[in-house]
């Protein structure tokens, strides 16, 4: 089994200068402010928070769909702590993100029809989780706009326990809706109370080195950080989820329904239940590129692959170190959630390819299912060069897999 030399690979993102005449630059340093800046349309604003804590007054809104409802066309109750729309917004904080805006909200941040939106340098946190289930609660929620999102610190939106616990579901770090497209880059999100990020219809996204931390690897029954799925991309959503550092999660990147997904380059650690899934959900036909990915430590199933209708360029999985796998007894039983075993494969497509993947130190629920694990000899001739490609980089030093691998 080889590893593709180019299994972590050094991304540089560019994003293009926005060209705009007679951009307004707003200095703000009060939350008042902030909200009074932002209360109706802009058409090109440049906003810079000082150093401080800015708690939003939420106010309620409408949702005119449901963003991950069987049926989305119906009205939505929530609240917003900041609605942005316009031509052109950014929202720039100091560089160490020392602007901290605690937004009391469901739709903690709420894009929605802004044409280029930017958010940077900012810590967000503070969210609640709305009454109403259908409610895509999320610090920075994303409708029909195009927003990037970089450098920031999204951490603690938690909720009030007895609505999320009644809910199951929390609040999310980033949620993109209908007709958006973002762009997602080095941000911490960490310890919130569902998805990590998560797209639903025509939306899409690039998500490249972001740590995306659940922290107390929470089940659906706790309120508690990493709820969830840490990255989920649902019904005909598209993404590239390219050298990020996912942790502590409940369920790790989920690839479901019609999603159109490259994930490379990731490394998936420490879930509770499955590391990647590709899931056609008994209607679907998900394209999954999977390729040169870390799934390391998970209660259940390394990698579960189930599409049952044939139709051309489905994906692959090739290139991925899958490395003690399916460890809790507790998912045994296949009807939890995949066969108890490092890839499982309930059906898939004949022209999914599956090669060059590198197994070692997995369990199996029973001797019957497969065991493709290297030995300890032959994992030692891949550890070293494998630690010196992870050590590379600043955010995959954070990895308990290269601490393994250090062991090795």
């Amino acid at each position: 089994m080889i590893l593709r030399p180019n299994i972590f690979r050094i991304l540089f993102v560019i994003t293009p200068l926005l060209l705009l005449a007679e951009v307004q630059k707003k200095q703000v340093t009060s939350v008042i402010g902030l909200q009074a800046v932002l209360s109706g349309k802009v058409d090109s604003l440049e906003i810079y928070l000082q150093t401080g804590d800015y708690y939003l007054s939420p106010t309620s809104i409408t949702d005119s769909t449901c963003g991950n409802c069987e049926e989305p066309n119906q009205f939505v109750p929530a609240t917003a702590g900041l609605e942005i729309s316009g031509s052109y917004v950014r929202i720039t904080g100091p560089e160490n993100r020392s602007a901290v805006i605690h937004t009391n909200a469901g739709y903690g941040i709420y894009f929605n029809h802004c044409k280029t939106g930017i958010i940077e340098n900012l810590s967000v946190t503070g969210g609640i989780r709305d009454p109403d289930g259908n409610a895509t609660d999320a610090a920075i929620v994303v409708k029909n706009s195009a927003v990037t999102i970089r450098n920031n610190y999204i951490y603690g939106n938690i909720g009030d326990s007895a609505i999320v616990v009644k809910n199951i579901i929390g609040v999310m770090g980033i949620c993109g809706r209908e007709n958006s497209d973002l762009t997602i880059t080095d941000n911490e999100i960490i310890g919130n109370s569902w998805d990590g990020i998560a797209l639903y219809r025509d939306a899409t996204a690039t998500i490249i080195g972001n740590l995306i931390d659940g922290v107390d690897k929470a089940s659906s029954k706790v309120a508690g950080g990493g709820r969830g799925v840490a990255v989920g991309i649902t019904w005909n959503a598209r993404a590239t989820i390219d050298g990020n550092l996912v942790k502590r999660y409940w369920k790790g990147i989920g690839i479901f329904v019609n999603a159109n997904v490259t994930a490379r380059n990731n490394i998936i650690e420490d879930i509770l239940t499955w590391g990647i899934a590709y899931w056609d959900a008994e209607r679907g036909k998900p394209v999954g590129i999977i390729e040169n990915n870390i799934i390391y430590s998970t209660g259940a199933c390394g990698v579960s692959i189930t599409r049952s209708q044939p139709g051309p360029n489905p994906g692959h999985l090739i290139g991925n170190v899958i490395v003690r796998t399916a460890q809790n007894p507790k998912y045994d039983a296949p009807d939890y959630y995949c066969n108890q075993c490092a890839l499982s494969i309930s059906s898939k497509p004949d022209n999914f390819r599956i090669d060059d993947n590198l197994f070692f130190n997995n369990r199996r629920a029973t001797e019957t299912l497969p065991d493709y694990d290297l030995s300890d000899s032959e994992f030692k001739k891949y550890a070293e060069d494998l630690q010196n490609r992870l050590l590379n980089s600043a955010l995959f030093q954070q990895s308990d897999f290269v601490k393994f691998l250090a062991e090795q």
